[in-house]
This record gives structure tokens, C-alpha cells and sequence, in this order.
């Protein structure tokens, strides 16, 4: 006796059905934009890695300006006010200010007003308008570590 089977109508098909398409058609579309949005994702934050790359480079250029121009050249040189610069479609704007601070603690405050005894200098960068500052840089310089301060 042999044993056969046979699709007598009951139930057996070849092929999908409608709703085994349309599961696997959401399913795929799932996986595809989840992977779309993390690559998005990652270009966004290359995109603004590269740009505070960039600003943190400019205000590096103008911390050491500072230092090469010297303490008696600071508040006439150094200042600047939304210095533009723009590499391809980015724009971004630089400004640096120049504060001369006379130091009550040395016991001269009131008689050595003509000789600050440091400079704060405070380097701020704007993206595409001067008023949305993204990245800041602030440092004291003293005359004492300026090369040609007179020890007298």
C-alpha cells in the first residue's frame, strides 16, 4: 500500500497571501527607515563636529595672537567685533573682547589705576548670525608672562 498526498482543496496554496505581503512590506519598511534615520543621525553629528572643529581652530588662532602680540599690545590690537569667516555654505562670526583688570589684592588699588595688573580675554564664535554663540573661550593674560615685561 502506497501513501500519497495530494492537495485536495483543503486549505494548501501556492504563493502569499495579502496580509503575508503587506506584514512583510511593513516590516521592510521599518528596518529601511531606521537605518536611513541613523545615517542621518551620524551625518548630523559629523556636520557639527566639523563645525566646532573649526570655530575651536579660529579661537586657538586668536589665543595665540594674544600671546605674540604681547600685554601692552592687547586692548588696541586684539579686539574685534563679529569678524566674519566662512568656509563653503558656513558662515560663522568671531569676536573677541579685551577686559583690563586692576587687581585690589596687591594693596595698590587705588594708586596704580593707570597700570592694569591683568587682561581677561574672552573669544567668542556665532554661527550664521553674531547673536547665536555656539562655542566660547576665556583666559587671563598677566604682563609677567609677556617676553618683553620689565622686571623694574
Amino acid at each position: 500500500m502506497k501513501l500519497r498526498l495530494t492537495d485536495s482543496g483543503c486549505g494548501l496554496s501556492r504563493g502569499f497571501t495579502m496580509v503575508e505581503t503587506l506584514t512583510a512590506t511593513v516590516l521592510l519598511a521599518v528596518i529601511l527607515l531606521g537605518t536611513v534615520q541613523y545615517f542621518f543621525a551620524s551625518r548630523n553629528q559629523i556636520e557639527h563636529a566639523a563645525r566646532s572643529q573649526w570655530a575651536r581652530g579660529l579661537m586657538q588662532n586668536q589665543y595665540e595672537r594674544c600671546f605674540s602680540l604681547g600685554f601692552r599690545a592687547l586692548a588696541d590690537s586684539l579686539p574685534e567685533t563679529s569678524t566674519l569667516f566662512s568656509r563653503g555654505a558656513l558662515v560663522g562670526y568671531r569676536t573677541t573682547q579685551v577686559f583690563l583688570i586692576d587687581d585690589s589684592l596687591d594693596g595698590l588699588s587705588p594708586i596704580d589705576i593707570t597700570t592694569p595688573d591683568y587682561a581677561q580675554v574672552q573669544v567668542t564664535f556665532a554661527w550664521f548670525q553674531p547673536s547665536l554663540i555656539s562655542d566660547s573661550i576665556e583666559f587671563v593674560y598677566s604682563p609677567q608672562r609677556d617676553w618683553g615685561w620689565d622686571w623694574q
